[in-house]
């Protein structure tokens, strides 16, 4: 029997087009974006390796909204970091997937930011504007850390790099 259009059990053509799908990456293969490392050297055992590659997991806990201004690629964000469980971790290790970062600005408007497998987290510009100054707290497991000042910058990693600048004592961190 020829198979034509009229033919075809309506669901076919979709069970065809899942097959062509490339399979999940497993949980434990992160490819050549990612290396698994001792906890000595990132809190979470996992660094980026990945370089420049576009990547929402991309350098946790450089620059982005600096680096993406620079190099004049990838997308525009208000506001953007990571989260870390150590105060001086190094850039590029793995930070806290799962917390919220929940930004507040002057007119009371709010955003809550998840954070990503690498704990980064970032309000597109889209998304915006910000009315300035705001404040950013960060939850996580029904406890909140709050930023002691309200700010004017959306760079969170300006300030909370691995030395700490401007007055702070180091990286974002979950509560």
């Amino acid at each position: 029997m020829l198979l034509t259009n009229r033919t075809l059990p309506p669901w076919l053509p979709l069970l065809l087009l899942a097959a062509c799908e490339p399979a999940e990456a497993d949980d434990d293969d992160h490819g050549a974006l990612v290396a698994e490392v001792s906890s000595d050297e990132c809190a979470s055992g996992l660094r980026w390796v990945g370089g420049d590659e576009e990547s929402p997991r991309m350098h946790p806990g450089g620059d982005c909204i600096g680096c993406h201004a620079r190099e004049g690629e990838g997308p525009r964000y208000l506001v953007a970091g990571t989260v870390h469980d150590l105060l001086t971790e190094a850039n590029d290790c793995f930070g806290v997937e799962g917390a919220t970062v929940e930004i507040t600005d002057a007119d009371g408007r709010q955003w809550s930011l998840p954070t990503n497998e690498a704990g980064n987290f970032f309000l597109p510009q889209s998304e915006g504007p910000v009315a300035m100054p705001f404040r950013a707290a960060v939850l996580m497991d029904g406890m909140r850390l709050e930023m002691a000042a309200p700010q004017t910058v959306g760079s969170c990693a300006t300030c909370h790099t691995a030395e700490g600048a401007m007055g702070a004592p180091g990286r974002v961190l979950a509560p």
